[in-house]
């Protein structure tokens, strides 16, 4: 199976969370092979004292792109010395977010690996809402790291189902880390138990996923959990199951509820202790899980009688 992840992005601040963040990135790039661009923005608003947030004005920012510009120079520079891969730096100005997703779009980036806590200056920007923005916006998907999370490998990976579109496309995305790290995924089946037919959609989803995953000699075990409380379902297994990576389909939900409890993905986003890589479902519908679940049917069997192969 070949990699399909080629170049990582990995956002910086210069924070403890932000080099969480870093540490993985660069692990997941040496597995695949990847390159590595470190990205700092200099958001001038963070850098403002309270009573100067009022006299826009004044010229009272200093340039700190020298001084940052040194910090990432050295710190690519060292990496590619220990890692052999190839790491380059960029720095730009404005919103962090904005920024994150417009360079990953124009370098057709494969994947971004950013903190979801970060502090610079006198304000925080890679917390749970601004990293979830990144992953509304951003045209690949988003590895979340959390603050102080210091493993590397993704030895348990969490997958939630839930019947919503593209539900498993994430797959295809996460299959080469889940091959380097030799994962066992745990199903996570979320639906309407009361509801029989949506019960019946989600038993054939994951189905489909458990045949994929033989096929790719990836051990897996199922379980499922009735509709209420999503969020609080995944965090609470990511506990008693000592998960290393949860993978979600980054849709937009937009419902009555989501308006007064935030979407699914930025609840997890917010609340797990552990990483969470979040996959928009593919555009393209030659890519779906749907097309690709049969294409290896038979190939990796082997009928050579035993008896007969010791003869010859």
């Amino acid at each position: 199976m070949k990699t399909q992840i080629k170049s990582i992005l990995i956002p910086t601040d210069f924070s403890e969370a932000s080099e969480s963040a870093l540490n993985v990135g660069i692990a997941i790039a040496k597995r695949q092979k990847a390159d590595v661009t470190i990205l700092h923005i200099v958001d001038r608003l963070a850098y403002l004292q309270p009573t100067e947030v009022f006299l826009p004005e004044l010229q009272v920012t200093p340039d700190f792109s020298v001084m940052f510009a040194e910090k990432l120079k050295e710190l690519s520079e060292n990496l590619q010395k220990k890692t052999g891969l190839n790491v380059t730096y960029k720095i730009f100005v404005g919103q962090p977010a904005d920024q994150i997703c417009s360079y990953a779009f124009k370098q057709s980036t494969d994947l971004i690996v950013m903190g979801t806590h970060g502090i610079s200056g006198v304000r925080q920007f890679f917390l749970g809402s601004d990293a979830y923005k990144v992953v509304k916006n951003a045209p690949c998907p988003v590895l979340t790291v959390p603050y102080k999370w210091d493993r590397k490998e993704f030895k348990k990976v969490l997958f939630p189902v839930r019947l919503v579109p593209g539900a498993l496309d994430k797959y295809l995305f996460a299959r080469p880390i889940i091959e380097k790290n030799k994962s066992e995924l745990l199903i996570l089946g979320l639906s309407d138990m009361q509801n029989i037919e949506t019960t019946r959609e989600l038993l054939m989803l994951v189905d489909a996923l458990n045949e994929q995953l033989y096929y790719d000699n990836v051990k897996s075990q199922t379980t499922f959990y009735p509709a209420e409380e999503f969020p609080t379902n995944v965090i609470n297994t990511v506990k008693e199951m000592k998960i290393d990576l949860i993978v979600l389909t980054a849709n937009l939900d937009i419902d009555w509820k989501t308006f007064f409890i935030g979407p699914f993905v930025q609840q997890i986003i917010s609340r797990s202790s552990v990483p969470v890589l979040s996959i928009k479902p593919s555009e393209d519908e030659n890519r779906s899980i749907s097309f690709k679940l049969h294409e290896n049917w038979g190939k990796t069997l082997d009928f050579t009688d035993e008896n007969e192969s010791d003869q010859k």
